[in-house]
């Protein structure tokens, strides 16, 4: 039976970044132009409404007045919220095809390994139903969590607390490893999409049949990598912070803060989007090494799994 190296799978990204460094640069730039420009877009867009709304709060201490603010807000929001996502998820299908050409088609490094075709689509329908099953799921377990908690509760009689938090503790640990279990089972489902370029889900479940404690290994191990890489991610924001609070003399003085808040929105993003706009470049950049680094593993698996003996 063919079977695959829970490091080798682990670590598929890094072979990546040492093979085409470039190529993973060029991700966090097409990072930047894809969704962090429009996200400070938006930003931009809505800035001025936050800023006023706080003002107004702060000033007039009106607790109608914000929450009738609050209120348009949230209503305008929605809909920008769901293109957001939409166009999220259609971008993260992109730099997966991406990641996936590298690992499995090395030699079509042109354009960074980035297109926009079938494959992407396909993987964008995948992305989004699993996002909205991951929800469904996941809300009928707590569910089914939270009313056996209740009934253990209040059919304990004298010990009914100790009851119910044996009964939610025991249910939110196998509930837990349940939902695990069936994530590694169809965490396959991805690189078969893009290998067979169909949509494919459950056809995962077979090809894992076996494989699961090394799955899980590979996720453990993605897992680590990826805190270690979020404290590097933290180490330079905070440079970034310094290094800004550094360059505005303002802010070192006391109410500094309160001082640079009050300004009018436009003059406030003038003063603010130098540390805006670096601070998207980086998150960019190790956003993209980050989604390679989560989904090269998979695409390895996947490799190992499907060659011929």
């Amino acid at each position: 039976m063919a079977s695959f190296s829970v490091t080798a799978a682990a670590t598929a990204g890094f072979g990546v970044i040492a093979r085409k460094p470039l190529a993973v640069i060029g991700w966090g730039l097409a990072l930047v132009v894809a969704l962090a420009l429009p996200a400070l877009l938006c930003v931009a867009a809505m800035g001025p409404d936050f800023m006023l709304m706080f003002q107004a709060a702060a000033q007039t201490g009106d607790d109608a007045e914000y929450l009738n603010r609050l209120m348009r807000m949230q209503s305008g929001m929605m809909a920008l919220n769901m293109l957001y996502w939409l166009w999220s998820s259609f971008v993260s299908a992109v730099l997966c095809a991406a990641v996936f050409r590298a690992v499995l088609s090395p030699e079509q490094s042109a354009w960074a390994y980035l297109r926009v075709g079938s494959r992407e689509m396909w993987l964008t329908l995948l992305m989004l139903v699993e996002q909205v099953l991951a929800m469904i799921v996941v809300f009928v377990v707590v569910l089914l969590v939270a009313v056996l908690t209740a009934i253990a509760g209040f059919g304990g009689g004298e010990n009914g607390v100790m009851a119910a938090i044996v009964t939610g503790t025991g249910g939110a640990i196998v509930a837990g490893a349940v939902l695990l279990w069936l994530a590694l089972r169809l965490s396959l489902a991805l690189p078969m999409t893009f290998v067979d370029n169909q949509f494919r889900l459950f056809e995962s479940w077979s090809l894992t049949k076996g494989h699961a404690l090394k799955l899980l290994g590979v996720a453990l191990l993605i897992v680590l990598l990826v805190l270690l890489l979020e404290v590097v991610a933290g180490g330079i924001v905070v440079g970034l912070i310094v290094a800004f609070a550094g360059s505005l003399s303002g802010l070192q003085s006391a109410g500094g803060v309160d001082v640079l808040l009050s300004q009018a929105p436009m003059t406030l993003l003038r003063a603010i989007w130098p540390f805006l706009a670096a601070l998207a470049v980086v998150m960019s950049v190790l956003g993209a090494v980050l989604q390679l680094l989560f989904y090269a593993p998979w695409a390895a698996a996947h490799r190992a799994l499907t060659q011929q003996p």
